[in-house]
């Protein structure tokens, strides 16, 4: 009776340590360890801050998740293009001109159905994609001098499409207001449309071709042509679905803010560029998961509202949030390199 207890409790041992090494090897476990101090600062913080109190609210989180979920989507569409080792720096230009677009044509057409405005937003931001894709896959241009150049040509044309006007509540009806701003289980349509991208994204990234060959191309290009993949192909494949969600994530901001006009979007991609580097996604290519963006997404979002209910720390957002990323790609860094070296031993201890 007592061995078998001694060995159960051997048993039990084992298998916490197993679990406990897994969970401290898991490529989130910081990134989570993060976000847990940022929640107990909003615990610790309410004295003398009045600000604080509303955190711990079912309804300020709801509320703080609809008003992140336009970088979420960003975010996980420059991970396709991170994936491949590029760049694209044009998506809040793209975000501008489907938000423009969609939002005048339902004002003249109040009429038609939302769900084919959030359709046709999807095939501007991917038009606008295939175009970034066609420049980098095929003529070869450097993916950053790419993009730069169209996030002046779609900025330059959202300004075209509503010369100079301003899309606001007044402009905007009911049923587009909906697309980002109905009700289910206490959280807005847009959070849920995110956590959907986030789930698509997952199973493309992990169980489709076309996903594994992004990992395949950012990882090693030479290699992948070598092996018979088209490259050029997969590359204009990530910018168009990363063109796709910067159309999905403008309609889901006009709709959201009920405002619209071709300044909006300005430094959004470098939110959504932030929390992919934070979220792990390597700027090199190749290497990048769903879940750990996931986790970038809430860090950034309890991070913002951090920032924005202390006040006066406000006017430092940007300087905090350029530390972080800075953090964030040394701790990255110094992860691959301990890597590294830990299968260099393991290869010379077989030898």
């Amino acid at each position: 009776m007592k061995k078998s207890f001694t060995n159960a409790l051997h048993r039990t041992a084992d298998i916490s340590k197993t679990v406990g090494k897994k969970i401290i090897n898991y490529k989130g476990f910081g990134l989570s360890c993060s976000i847990v101090i940022l929640l107990i600062l909003f615990a610790v913080l309410p004295i003398g801050i009045p600000n604080f109190p509303s955190f711990y609210n079912f309804s300020n989180f709801s509320m703080m998740m609809s008003n992140n979920s336009v970088y979420g989507i960003l975010a996980v569409g420059i991970m396709m293009v991170l994936l491949t080792g590029g760049i694209d720096i044009s998506i809040g230009s793209t975000l501008a001109v489907s938000a423009v677009t969609t939002a005048q044509l339902s004002f003249i057409y109040p009429n038609v159905n939302p769900v084919v405005w959030v359709l046709l937003a999807i095939v501007i931001g991917a038009a606008c994609g295939l175009v970034n894709g066609f420049l980098v896959g095929k003529l070869k241009v450097v993916p950053l001098i790419a993009t730069l150049g169209t996030m002046y040509a779609y900025r330059g044309l959202a300004f075209l499409i509503t010369g100079g006007k301003w899309y606001i509540d007044t402009k905007i009806s009911d049923s587009f207001r909906a697309i980002a701003k109905s009700s289910f289980l206490g959280f807005d349509s847009i959070v849920w449309i995110l956590v959907g991208v986030i789930i698509l994204a997952a199973i493309f990234l992990a169980l489709t071709k076309p996903g594994r060959r992004l990992y395949a191309v950012g990882t090693n290009e030479q290699s992948s042509i070598i092996s018979g993949i088209n490259t050029g192909n997969v590359k204009i494949m990530a910018y168009t679905i990363c063109g796709a969600l910067a159309g999905l994530a403008g309609i889901l901001y006009a709709s959201n803010d009920a405002l619209a006009h071709s300044e909006i979007g300005i430094n959004y991609e470098m939110t959504a560029i932030a929390i992919c580097v934070i979220g792990g996604v390597a700027n090199t290519g190749g290497k990048g998961r769903v879940d750990c963006l996931a986790l970038g997404i809430l860090f950034m979002t309890f991070l913002s509202k951090l920032l924005a209910s202390l006040g006066d720390m406000t006017n430092f957002e940007d300087v905090f949030k350029g530390g972080v990323i800075i953090v964030a790609v040394i701790i990255n860094i110094t992860n691959e390199n301990i890597k590294s070296r830990r299968e260099v031993l393991e290869m010379e201890k077989r030898l």
